[in-house]
């Protein structure tokens, strides 16, 4: 009885407000649920017209979660240099251009002093050189003077263009070269995010030592994962690149779309399998590497048949229902029997026909008022 009250009380703290005050609509007459507009629009309640569609061939087979590799990115330093303060910590999520870490180098502090030394004397022979040669055309300086400063001129240059390059080598952009002349402290380097991201490795501290091209953290876009699927040697000939594809967590209902990125082109000596790469959409960030999947790759079509989302079922004890809009807010409640299918898809076997509107988003609502309402499983 405890276990029987806990559950309405959950039921009922779930809903939307309108559905648990009586005074705004939401009843239920004979496993009917009768809303104004308003009402299904706050429960989030979308219907599709049931229709004969081809049913998607596909092979199952199970898979492990990774990291896009290609949205994968080191955050490194170039030149040796110590931690001088960090901007996000582990998990964060960073934006394109957003600061990660700034560091110390005296490595750096050098280059940038031999730039501004280079800078100013580049500028000096430049003054120079162009001064001497109005005065070359007046005739009142030889070229052998002319040459020689136009000599010295050219060795500045190249020393100043080598200066800069070091400095861009070191990772700093030209924005920050050009305002070397303006800043009170040399050797700051900080670094950005390549891209937007999450902050999913971070190996450092404040005040260590870092040697050039070592590790900092990594970024990784995580809105596409990839997922390593295992696939039998004889359907590998059913499989290409782009074909649609879909995965499941182990005991979960939620699809995750994709489509095949790659088929590896050696097997596994024992196994006899070859392994190919899905790329999965991941928008709401539920799929981490390492997660097991079982994953649908489409290889056609076959019969048609009455298809509908997964997320449209709903379970009463022994029963599976679904609710059809018999009229504008009247939603009713048919037992119906199912036929397995894949892509987050099932097949309608009885209880509804073609041509009726079925509710493939907001059906848990519905079952959930008739709950509160102390409907019978078997009242229908």
């Amino acid at each position: 009885m405890k276990k029987i009250i806990l559950l309405f009380t959950i039921l009922t703290l779930s809903l939307p407000a309108w559905a648990a005050d009586p005074q705004h609509g939401g009843h239920e007459e004979g496993g009917v649920v009768k809303l104004t507009p308003a009402q299904v629009k706050q429960g989030g309640i979308v219907t599709m017209l049931l229709k004969h569609q081809h049913q998607m061939k596909s092979i199952q087979a199970p898979g492990v979660v990774a990291f896009n590799g290609y949205g994968l990115a080191d955050i490194t330093t170039l030149v040796d240099a110590t931690v001088h303060s960090r901007h996000v910590y582990l998990g964060e999520q960073v934006i394109k251009g957003q600061k990660l870490v700034t560091l110390n180098s005296t490595v750096l502090a050098q280059a940038e002093a031999n730039y501004l030394k280079a800078r100013a004397e580049h500028r000096r022979s430049k003054q120079e050189f162009t001064r001497l040669k109005k005065l070359a055309k007046q005739k009142i300086v030889s070229q052998a003077r002319l040459q020689q400063v136009e000599s010295t001129y050219q060795s500045t240059h190249a020393n100043f263009s080598a200066a800069k390059a070091i400095l861009v080598s070191y990772g700093l952009t030209h924005q920050n070269i050009d305002q070397l002349l303006k800043q009170e402290a040399y050797g700051l380097l900080t670094l950005r995010a390549p891209h937007a991201g999450t902050v999913v490795n971070d190996n450092f501290s404040l005040g260590q030592h870092i040697a050039a091209g070592n590790r900092l953290m990594q970024i990784v876009d995580e809105s596409h994962v990839w997922v390593e699927v295992k696939v039998p040697e004889v359907r590998l000939v059913d499989i290409a690149v782009n074909q649609q594809a879909s995965v499941m967590l182990r005991g979960g209902s939620q699809q995750y779309m994709g489509r095949v990125m790659n088929i590896h082109h050696a097997l596994d000596p024992i196994t006899r399998t070859a392994g190919v790469r899905l790329s999965i959409q991941n928008n709401k960030d539920q799929l981490h590497p390492g997660m097991f999947v079982r994953a649908d790759i489409v290889i056609g079509s076959g019969e048609k048949a009455l298809l509908i989302s997964d997320q449209a079922i709903q379970r009463q004890g022994s029963e599976l229902i679904v609710f059809v809009e018999e009229e504008p807010g009247h939603f009713e409640r048919r037992e119906v029997k199912v036929s397995k299918s894949n892509m987050g898809l099932v097949s309608i076997l009885e209880g509804v026909k073609a041509g009726e509107l079925v509710v493939v988003k907001g059906a848990f609502v519905l079952a959930s008022e008739l709950a509160k309402a102390g409907f019978e499983v078997h009242n229908h």
